[in-house]
C-alpha cells in the first residue's frame, strides 16, 4: 500500500529575529513529538511583506499575520491558519496564539519596584500597524496603584536610514529630563538598545542612574550588548508549540478557539543593566543584597542582623516600610524565584533544586510552591515548559 502523504504546513514566520526562530523551533518540536507534518519555511526578514510562494500547496499555515495583503492571500487559500503575531488585521479572524502582553507589563513593574526605585519610565511602541500595546497599560496601572507616576515616550518607528539616529537623539533629550535614579521598561528590543546607546552618549550611567529592562530577550543583541540587558524571557518556542497544537485540532476538523490563546512569558532575566538597589536606606539595601548573594546558603534573619548591625525590630520596620514585606518573607521570595529559575532552565532533579535554592529540604520547597503558586515544583516545571 502506498505511504500516506503527511500534511504540508507552511511557516510564514521571520527567521531574522530571536522571536521568530523560537516560534519555528517550537513548531518543529511539536512535529518531532507527533511525526505529523512536512514543514515549509524560507528565510525572511521581520519587515518583509512577502506572500506565500504560489507554488506551495499546503494543508495549513502558521504565520505572523501583520498586513492585509498576507491576510487576504491566506484566506484565499481556504486552509486553516493560526496567527502567531501580536498584531491582528481588521476583518480577519484567524485563530491567534501569542505571548501574554499583560503578564509582561505586570512582571516588569513588579521587578523594577523590587529594586527600590521610586521613578519610572516606559518606552512603548508607537505606530506599528494593527498592533495593540497590551503590556504598557498594565505596566502603568501597576505603578499607579502603587502610588507612582511614570514618564512615557513613544519613539517613531524605523523607516528611513536616519531613523535610528533620530531615535537616539529623541532618547537623549528624554533621558536628560528624567529624575534619577529611574527604572525604564522598554517593550521593544531595538528601542532598548537605542536607549542604551543614548545613555552612553548622554553620559548617564547604567545601572547606577538608569536601570534598563527590555521586554524581549534577543540572544544575539544580548551577547554583544554592554552592559548586558536585563529582559523578559518570552521563550516563544512555547508559542510555536501551542500554535502547532491548535493547528492540529483545526486539521482534525475541530472548532477554533473563540478567544486568543495567550502564552505567559517565562521569567525575568536579571543582568547588569538592572544591577542596582536604589534604596535611600543603605542598611536595607545591604540586607537585600546579602540575601540575594547568599540565597543558596541556609541563611536566616539573625545572619542579616550581623551584616547590618541593626536590631531585629528596626530591621523588620524598615523592610516593611520600603519593601512591604519582612526579611523572612524576602528570603522566601528570593529562594522561590531561584527555584523557579532552576526548574525552568535546567533538568536538575527536585532535591538538587531545593538544595541549590537554599531550602532546608524538599518538603519545605513543596510547601512554598503550593502556598504561593498552588502547584508542586514538578507541575510548575511542566507548565512552564508547555507554555501553560
Amino acid at each position: 500500500m502506498p505511504t500516506k502523504t503527511l500534511p504540508r504546513v507552511a511557516l510564514m514566520v521571520d527567521t531574522s529575529t530571536n522571536y521568530g526562530t523560537q516560534i519555528i523551533e517550537g513548531v518543529a518540536r511539536f512535529v518531532r513529538e507527533h511525526r505529523s507534518w512536512q514543514l515549509l519555511v524560507q528565510p525572511r526578514g521581520e519587515q518583509e511583506r512577502s506572500l506565500m510562494p504560489k507554488s506551495w500547496q499546503v494543508d495549513g499555515v502558521i504565520a505572523r499575520v501583520t498586513h492585509r495583503a498576507l491576510a487576504q492571500d491566506l484566506r484565499q487559500r481556504r486552509v486553516p491558519v493560526v496567527n502567531v503575531s501580536m498584531s491582528t488585521v481588521p476583518g480577519f479572524t484567524f485563530p491567534q496564539v501569542t505571548i501574554d502582553g499583560r503578564k509582561i507589563g505586570l512582571w516588569s513593574a513588579e521587578y523594577l519596584k523590587e529594586l527600590g526605585l521610586r521613578n519610572f519610565g516606559y518606552c512603548g511602541v508607537w505606530n506599528l500597524p494593527n498592533y495593540v500595546d497590551r503590556c504598557g497599560p498594565v505596566f502603568l496601572e501597576e505603578l499607579r496603584q502603587g502610588g507612582f507616576e511614570c514618564h512615557v515616550i513613544r519613539p517613531q518607528r524605523r523607516g528611513t536610514s536616519s531613523a535610528a539616529a533620530l531615535t537616539v537623539s529623541q532618547f537623549k533629550r528624554w533621558l536628560r529630563s528624567l529624575p534619577k535614579p529611574i527604572g525604564i521598561f522598554a517593550a521593544d528590543v531595538e528601542d532598548a538598545h537605542n536607549l542604551r546607546e543614548a545613555c552612553r552618549d548622554a553620559g548617564l550611567n547604567i545601572p547606577d542612574e538608569i536601570a534598563l529592562l527590555c521586554g524581549e530577550d534577543d540572544r544575539l543583541l544580548s551577547t554583544i550588548s554592554y552592559p548586558p540587558l536585563s529582559c523578559i524571557d518570552l521563550a516563544t518556542d512555547r508559542v510555536g508549540y501551542k500554535a502547532a497544537a491548535v493547528l492540529g485540532q483545526l486539521l482534525a476538523g475541530r472548532r477554533p478557539p473563540v478567544r486568543p490563546v495567550h502564552v505567559p512569558p517565562l521569567r525575568v532575566v536579571p543582568r547588569h543593566s538592572t544591577d542596582m538597589l536604589a534604596m535611600e536606606d543603605r542598611d536595607v539595601a545591604t540586607a537585600v543584597r546579602f540575601i540575594r548573594e547568599h540565597v543558596s546558603s541556609p541563611i536566616s534573619v539573625p545572619d542579616i542582623l550581623e551584616v547590618t548591625a541593626m536590631s531585629r525590630r528596626a530591621l523588620e520596620q524598615r523592610f516593611q516600610r520600603l519593601l512591604g514585606r519582612s526579611p523572612a518573607e524576602e528570603i522566601r521570595r528570593v529562594r522561590l524565584d531561584r527555584a523557579k529559575e532552576l526548574l525552568i532552565i535546567t533538568d536538575r532533579n527536585i532535591p538538587d533544586v531545593a538544595s541549590t535554592a537554599g531550602f532546608s529540604c524538599v518538603e519545605v520547597m513543596n510547601q512554598t510552591f503550593r502556598r504561593e503558586l498552588n502547584l508542586t515544583p514538578t507541575e510548575f516545571r511542566q507548565r512552564s515548559r508547555a507554555g501553560g
